[in-house]
């Protein structure tokens, strides 16, 4: 004899936790920095192919050296260096480069000591009349003190007129030289 069926007992009823209303929904964000140099290590040089398993084992090692300031293309440079001519565990390879080959961390600052003034460049121009070196203070309009003063004293030197037949003949000189097509 057959009794009745049991009847099926319901599960009781799944509460989700309330949301925030002005919550945004949560955005995957695509593989890091590192995690992509790795990865494109394989297509730079078929010898380093590398599995997806592969590169998420190696990118904490990769993300140390892009914390330390150094580029991706810097990255994949060092790591492609001086590959040998078969490689049997890329991963290996990899790894004992990324470890070995860690660059040094950088201070974010240069630091220069305060006790130590920065060194500066010391300019020097010449005296236009006669050629004598200085600091540009001490050439005003150019000229040395002993030009200066013969200059502002006299005004201007007439010049000889040998040199001027000097000059006109050299100009002449230049304006008979072949010009170019």
């Amino acid at each position: 004899m057959a009794g009745p069926a049991p009847e099926p007992i319901a599960a009781p009823p799944q509460r989700t936790p309330p949301q925030a209303p002005d919550a945004e929904p949560t955005q995957t964000t695509g593989p890091s920095p590192a995690y992509l140099a790795l990865a494109r290590l394989g297509r730079d040089d078929h010898r380093l192919g590398l599995s997806a398993h592969d590169c998420t084992t190696l990118e904490p090692l990769a993300a140390q050296w892009l914390d330390r300031g150094v580029t991706t293309d810097y990255l994949t440079s060092t790591l492609t260096a001086g590959l040998p001519a078969q490689i049997d565990s890329p991963v290996g390879l990899l790894r004992r480069r990324l470890i070995d080959k860690l660059p040094p961390r950088l201070p974010a600052t240069p630091s220069t000591p305060a006790d130590t003034p920065a060194p500066t460049r010391r300019l020097l121009v010449e005296c236009t009349d006669c050629g004598r070196p200085g600091p540009p203070e001490a050439l005003p309009d150019g000229l040395c003190h002993p030009c200066h003063t013969t200059h502002s004293a006299g005004g201007p030197p007439s010049p000889d007129p040998t040199q001027i037949a000097a000059v006109k003949a050299h100009m002449a000189n230049l304006r008979d030289l072949p010009k170019p097509v």
